[in-house]
């Protein structure tokens, strides 16, 4: 074993929080989604294809679009929120990822990291098929505004 150390450190050496929605229709019958940040976890991230080039990301057709996909780890269920309800993918948005020692791995600008929507959610299991935590698959948002 590691000394002064657990696997779920060694596992989810990163951290992220979890912002959950909560729904309301205005006076035009519109759903408007307004962003509550839930909690803070322990996970790991990393680029969709981590060999591929930067260009890759980039679709300069018509309009510049920036693609960005990440493989996310965590040992929480992030469906369910820290008052135990249970939301969709698409009511859930991850933001602050950042590395082991407190910085922004993804940032929009010096002071605003990027918001990431939930595409999938899967579970990992052990070699004993008991259930040891999650794949998520996470697409940066269009809207980077909560």
């Amino acid at each position: 074993m590691f000394p002064g150390s657990s696997l779920n450190n060694l596992f989810y050496p990163m951290s992220a929080d979890i912002y959950y929605a909560t729904q309301s229709q205005n006076d035009f019958g519109e759903i408007i989604k307004d962003w509550n940040k839930d909690r803070t976890i322990k996970c790991s991230a990393i680029k969709q294809n981590p060999d591929s080039k930067v260009p890759k990301f980039l679709s300069p057709e018509q309009i510049i679009e920036y693609d960005l996909s990440v493989n996310f780890r965590t040992g929480e269920d992030i469906l369910q929120s820290s008052d135990d309800q249970i939301y969709r993918i698409t009511d859930i948005l991850i933001k602050d990822i950042k590395d082991s020692k407190g910085n922004f791995v993804w940032r929009e600008s010096l002071t605003d990291s990027t918001v990431f929507e939930v595409r999938a959610v899967e579970p990992m299991f052990d070699m004993f098929s008991v259930l040891m935590g999650y794949r998520v698959y996470l697409v940066r948002a269009d809207d980077q505004e909560l």
